[in-house]
């Protein structure tokens, strides 16, 4: 609860008309507490309120009313005397001066508090005012006890007569009677006895205007008696015989012990000693000084004592914890010599007499240096004893001096200070009020001033704040800092429960304004506590959310009537924080919620018979629960809008008033979150009840009957009774629903939303079910059912929106969104039942909705759209609020999906009403005018509101129509409208990834392409290449790769285009390759037309392809990209070549190798004369195979290491060498030029040439190995040779291996064959060393396309329009 050390006893709550008081900025206020009698008073204005602080805040004020206020800056003295029926009780009084601190006085028997009540007001002119009984109500008696100065003197400027009061009960035996005392600011002391019969004044004593002069002979008498007193009798020279004549700084009227109650002692207490006079009463009534003795000399001249240690210099500013620790920090200080002391204040209880003081001292000996020879004070406390022989005696053997207490310099002002005695613990309790101007209410720390104490801004009054209490041990001489509570407005002092008197004080009282009035264990603290420490307030028996309450209340109050007046509610709340933080309702999350949260809750659900009590009473009244039967006639007293009203603008001023005093963005989110929510719940109650007083009006209006206003009133009416029945709890009962719909809006406005959802349910439920049923309502009734809840959504989710906006804005700064997020949960508007109910609405929006019409005429199907959509979009909007806040992975997944469901759902509906409203607005303008063809849709059509509700909510697919829809209508103006919003829609926020994190871009780039439209995606504007390119790269080559080279052509990326291109034809081959090449001529044909058929490519496309890519590749600086589309070209030549079907797909080499083996082989088998046919193409066959296996990698090459042999034996058997033997013998004869074409027209040579520029026979660019020639050349003269000896004249076909032919004897037809394969063999490696591989591939190539090499430049031309179409 509060920074108070020790034990305390218990707290008690102010009356919510003191707290009020005691919250107002720069209020003059004046306080005191009395112990003994258990009373309190407050003093504002004219005004004194007086309570017994035991009942707490529900204790009964009583007002007594001053006839003339007190001045501003000269607070009044107040006492409050109880009397009790115990014979000879002791009176027990209050006093106070300046502060209103109350003063420790005899207590008086247990009963007084049930007696009379005296009050008496003395001002500062002396005017006393008073009410010999407070509990009845009677015109006070007043009297002018001081004379005002007359004359010149009276028009000077002048402060206040009286300077101190005090009161003690007195027994006339007729009625409540009090003595009272007062010191007069010129040194007079004045007696008043006051009693049913009147006021009798009496003056005591009064100084002489001018002390007379003592001759020579009264000045010898003087020494020598002083001589005599100072060697006989020591003490006797601080004893005077007579008073002091100096004002008295505070008095204290008691009776003596065991005098029957007519005996009494009055102690007057003055800058340099304590007199003391004995008063009798009764018969004979006198008056006496008994002695007046000069403590501060005997301070001065006690030499037998130690100085004080020289304490450090006094802080600039601060006091309290942080003066304390500088206090413990400083060095060891020097010891000093005590040169002045002046009495501050004093405590008397019984014959104990405990005087403050505060002294001079000057430090350093004869080595000190000049800092230690400085002048500083200390405070001390000197301990009096009332002898019984009636001399005063100074105690020994105890400490006096304050150890550690230190004060800072005042700027402004001397400190007002007060001190409470407890002999029993030999401990004090120490009080300091710092006096501020008015231009500094705020201390250096943010915190407000006291109001407690009196004073204020009006007439140059001064503020004082208390700075701290102290507790002071008497046996150890520390003093330890027990609070630094700056609201702490009076303290007191008395005994402990049921002790008859006051001998011994037992407690401490203290009234603060932060946490009431506290009682604490008069026992010194624990010496070196250096700071208080926070206890709970359960200890104290105070409930922090109770007390939190109360304060609120009191705060809220005053707030309200500063800002009707126009005023700063600054000052009021500038303390805030501090005051809830001491009373532990910030310290944690659950006190928050407890506390603040509660409080919020409790201002919506308040009923008019508890504003008086305020949200404390609402509190109050929940947990009794107890509603009195005639309650109702209580809530009918105030109007429902009188109520939300009052309601709206306390919760904003408590908004208000937590911001601005720091608290609001220091509580937790979910705090936070209740206030946003009761604030919005609060506004959207008020717009109910607008809305119905509206519809009842305008029913009222239209006469009885089934009008649609007065179906759309009784609908909000059967609503609002629902949900008040289902928020209706005990104390609630004597409301009728409706007034509990409106009383209790934290509970009503969930209930309300349900409410709603049932009632769409309903009607989904009668349009589903055919409207057959008895009781069921027209089509045309549902359909005003929906819109009617769909205008209650409106109005309820508007009002909640613009509070939350409100929040959101200057000066709160509370975004609503922030704290969900930071909780990780959606608010209510957002959560799952918002949610449902709003679903349920929009599915039975749909259920009555008409189909939509194709016909550009105006359809039925509009009818409910603008419902539809308002309610599809609070619908989007909380679930896109409830992802943004969740965090859970599964929720969010599950989220997103019916919030994709949902959208997907809402925005088909819509979109085909708005495309219908669009056709039938074109069609209605372009009929009168066809000049308007063209123009963009109307501004008020529902297209336009579509639009903005797809772009929200990420709906791409129907965004997408709906630009399209635009842009068909108006080209010239929306032509770019779906660009602008693929260039700035971010994608949609909590999407986990992959194709959930698609932007609209990506999205219409694959609309594009799947509706076929390659042109436009192609032309889509140069910021979207590096997307277009993207995504092109991202789908299946078959699909997009002729479209991703165009657009790298399109974009200059020759290089990037010439890799696409003859990746494309790479995977068209191996796709061949996986799907066919098992050497079935009719499977290939079958093959390619299912090519065909699906879109592939022919084999002049893909040359005209590879020719693109080689040259594209050229162009890009892409010498490898260019070789490989050149290898692709030579085999797709190759393909040509073997006569394969045209429409199929690139053959990888591995099967085009198959499919050239097998062709020869076949040619091979078929012998006679269908060999002789064929004996071309076989050759062919046979020269391919040699050129695919050349053309291969060598690791691939060394896999098929068979297929080489096979391949050169059948380019060998391709020809009958003994014919070409013989032809090359006859063209010897003639010229060598035949003799070389007879051996170049052998396939032997044209396969040789065939393998130029590869390393397949050992050289090329970077190989030189004569090995694989050489392994060749062996092969053929082996096969050569063979063919003599099988003898079947064929060229050898069939001959034996190349062992066996080796071990056969030559003969010369052999010799012949040989050398006739050698010249071919010569001949072919001779060309392609000579021409290149390039070149003899190029002739190939020609001779087999019979175009020649001009078809490769040709085709590069006409590619891109190729590609595109």
């Amino acid at each position: 609860m509060a920074s108070f050390f020790g034990d305390t006893l218990g707290a008690f709550m102010l009356p919510r008309a003191v707290l009020e008081l005691l919250q107002q900025p720069g209020g003059q206020h004046q306080a005191g507490v009395c112990p003994d009698s258990g009373f309190a008073w407050l003093l504002s204005g004219p005004q004194l309120f007086i309570w017994r602080y035991r009942e707490g805040k529900e204790a009964r004020l009583r007002v007594l009313t001053l006839p003339r206020a007190p001045a501003p800056s000269q607070p009044p003295a107040v006492a409050l005397i109880a009397h009790g029926s115990a014979a000879g009780g002791a009176a027990a009084g209050s006093s106070s001066s300046g502060l209103g601190v109350a003063g420790p006085a005899p207590a008086a028997a247990p009963a007084a508090a049930d007696g009379p009540l005296s009050v008496a007001v003395c001002d500062a002119d002396g005017h006393l005012t008073v009410w010999l009984d407070a509990h009845h109500l009677a015109a006070p008696a007043e009297q002018q006890l001081l004379a005002p100065p007359v004359g010149a003197a009276a028009r000077q400027p002048r402060g206040p007569l009286l300077s101190a009061f005090a009161a003690a009960r007195l027994d006339l035996g007729a009625g409540p009677a009090f003595l009272a005392a007062l010191s007069a600011s010129d040194g007079s002391l004045h007696l008043v006895q006051v009693g049913s019969q009147g006021i009798f004044p009496k003056q005591l004593w009064s100084p002489p205007a001018a002390p007379e002069r003592p001759g020579l002979v009264g000045a010898l008498g003087g020494l020598l008696q002083r001589a005599y007193t100072d060697a006989f009798d020591p003490s006797a020279r601080y004893l005077r015989r007579q008073p002091s004549a100096r004002p008295a700084g505070r008095l204290h009227l008691g009776a003596v012990a065991g005098s029957g109650g007519s005996h009494y002692r009055l102690l007057v207490l003055t800058a340099e000693s304590v007199d003391c006079w004995a008063i009798s009463t009764g018969l004979r009534p006198s008056e006496a000084l008994q002695w007046s003795f000069l403590n501060g000399l005997v301070r001065t001249h006690d030499s037998r004592r130690t100085a004080a240690a020289l304490p450090p210099a006094a802080p600039a500013s601060g006091g309290g914890a942080a003066a304390l620790a500088a206090a413990a920090a400083a060095p060891p200080p020097q010891s000093g010599t005590v040169t002045g002391a002046a009495n501050l204040d004093f405590a008397v209880c019984g014959p104990h007499v405990a005087v403050w003081m505060v002294e001079t001292v000057r430090g350093g000996g004869p080595g000190a240096g000049v800092a230690e020879r400085r002048e500083t004070q200390q405070h001390v406390v000197q301990l009096l004893e009332l002898l019984p022989e009636g001399g005063p005696g100074v105690c020994g053997g105890v400490h006096d001096v304050l150890e550690g207490y230190t004060e800072p310099a005042e700027a402004s002002g001397s400190p007002v200070r007060r001190l409470l005695f407890s002999p029993a613990s030999h401990s004090c309790l120490l009080a300091r009020w710092q006096q501020q101007p008015p231009s500094q209410l705020l201390d250096g720390g943010g915190f407000g001033l006291l109001q407690g104490a009196y004073g204020g801004a009006a007439g140059g009054a001064t503020s004082r704040t208390c700075r701290a209490l102290w507790s002071w041990d008497a046996l150890s001489g520390a003093a330890t800092l027990l609070s630094e509570d700056p609201d702490t407005a009076a303290i007191g002092a008395g005994g402990a429960d049921g002790a008859a008197g006051g001998d011994a004080a037992g407690r401490w009282v203290v009234l603060s304004a932060t946490y009431g009035v506290v009682e604490i264990a008069a026992a010194a603290a624990t010496p070196g506590a250096a700071a208080p420490v926070a206890a709970p307030a359960a200890a104290a028996g105070l409930d922090p959310a109770a007390a939190a309450s109360h304060l609120l209340d009191a705060v809220l109050n005053q707030a309200a009537a500063i800002a009707a007046a126009g005023g700063n509610l600054q000052p009021l709340v500038a303390g805030l924080e501090r005051r809830l933080g001491a009373l532990g309702a910030l310290s944690t999350t659950a006190s928050q919620t407890a506390t603040i949260g509660c409080y919020s809750t409790q201002l919506l659900d308040l009923l008019p018979k508890q504003w008086a009590g305020g949200a404390a009473a609402a509190a109050a009244a929940a947990a009794t629960a107890a509603a009195p039967p005639g309650g109702g006639a209580a809530a009918g007293a105030v109007s429902v809008a009188e109520q939300l009203a009052d309601k709206e603008s306390r919760h904003a001023l408590l908004l208000q008033c937590l911001a601005m005093s720091g608290v609001l963005h220091a509580l937790a989110p979910s705090v936070l979150r209740t206030l946003i929510e009761n604030s919005e719940k609060l506004a959207v109650v008020v717009a109910l009840h607008r809305l119905q007083a509206h519809q009842r009006d305008t029913a009222g209006a239209g006469g009885a009957g089934g009008s649609p206003a007065a179906a759309a009133a009784a609908l909000l009416s059967r609503l609002v009774a629902e949900a008040g029945q289902e928020s209706s709890a005990r104390e609630y009962e004597v409301l009728s629903p409706a007034e509990i719909f409106y009383a209790r809006p934290s509970a009503s406005v969930g209930h309300f939303v349900a409410a709603l959802g049932r009632a769409a349910d309903a009607v989904a439920a009668q349009a589903a079910g055919g409207l057959g049923h008895p009781g069921d309502s027209g089509l045309a009734s549902l359909r005003a059912a929906v819109r009617d809840l769909g205008v209650l959504v409106a109005v309820a989710v508007n009002a909640a929106v613009g509070r939350r906006d409100l929040l959101a804005g200057s000066p709160l700064h509370l975004p609503a969104h922030e704290v969900a997020a930071r909780l990780g949960a959606p608010d209510w508007l957002s959560g799952a039942d918002s949610r449902a109910a709003l679903g349920k609405l929009a599915a039975a929006i749909q259920s009555v909705r008409p189909a939509p019409s194709p016909a550009p005429s105006p359809s039925p199907s509009l009818e409910l759209s603008h419902s539809l959509f308002g309610v599809t979009d609070v619908l989007l909007t909380c679930f896109a609020s409830a992802l943004a806040a969740s965090r859970d992975p599964g929720v969010r997944a599950a989220l997103l999906a019916d919030y994709r469901a949902t959208r997907s759902r809402c925005a088909d509906d819509l979109l085909a009403d708005a495309l219908a409203e669009m056709r039938a607005a074109t069609a209605a303008a372009a009929a009168p005018a066809a000049d308007q063809n063209g123009a963009a849709p109307a501004p008020e059509l529902l297209i336009w509101q579509v639009e903005a509700l797809c772009r929200a909510h990420h709906c791409y697919g129907h965004l997408f129509e709906v630009c399209e829809a635009l842009a068909a209508a108006d080209p010239a103006g929306q032509a770019g409208r779906l660009h602008t919003h693929m260039a700035t829609l971010q994608p949609e926020e909590g999407a986990a990834g992959g194709a959930e994190s698609q932007t609209l871009a990506g999205y219409v780039y694959g609309r594009l392409l799947a509706d076929g439209r390659p042109a436009d995606l192609l032309d889509l504007p140069p910021q979207f290449r590096a997307g277009v390119a993207t995504f092109l790269q991202s789908q299946p080559p078959a699909a997009a790769s002729d479209l991703l080279a165009t657009h790298l052509l399109r974009t200059s990326a020759f290089a990037d285009a010439a890799a696409v291109l003859h990746q494309s034809v790479s995977a068209a081959a191996a796709g061949g390759g996986d799907k066919g090449g098992k050497g079935q001529g009719q499977g290939r044909v079958e093959e390619a037309a299912a090519a065909e058929a699906a879109g592939a490519g022919s084999l002049g496309g893909y040359r005209r392809l590879l020719s693109v890519a080689r040259l594209a590749a050229r162009a890009g600086g892409a010498p490898q990209v260019e070789a490989a589309a050149l290898l692709q070209l030579r085999l797709l030549g190759l393909q040509a070549r073997l006569g394969l079907p045209a429409g199929g797909a690139p053959m990888p080499p591995a099967v085009l190798l198959d499919e050239a083996l097998a062709a020869a082989a076949a040619v091979s088998r078929a012998g006679g004369a269908a060999a002789a046919a064929a004996s071309a193409p076989a050759k062919e066959a046979a020269v391919a195979a040699v050129e695919v296996l050349a053309l291969m990698p060598a690791p691939e090459r060394a896999a098929h290491a068979s297929k080489w042999q096979l391949a050169w034996r059948a380019a060998f058997d391709a020809d009958n060498w003994d014919d070409v033997a013989a032809a090359r013998g006859a063209a010897a004869r003639g010229t060598t030029a035949g003799e070389a074409q007879v051996l170049a027209a052998t396939a032997v040579c044209r396969a040789a040439a065939a393998c130029g520029g590869t390393d397949a026979l050992g050289f090329g660019a970077s190989v030189v190995d004569s090995a694989p020639l050489d392994q060749l050349a062996r092969w053929l003269r082996a096969w050569a040779t063979g063919g003599a000896a099988a003898g079947n004249g064929n060229g050898g076909r069939g001959g034996g291996s190349p062992a066996v032919v080796a071990a056969r004897p030559p003969d010369a037809a052999a010799e012949r064959r040989v050398e006739a394969v050698m010249g071919a063999l010569g001949l072919g490696v001779d060309g392609a060393r000579a021409r290149g591989g390039e070149a003899v591939a190029g002739a190939g190539s020609a001779l087999a396309g019979g175009g020649g090499g001009g078809e490769v430049a040709g085709v590069a031309g006409g590619a891109l329009d190729m590609i595109v179409d």
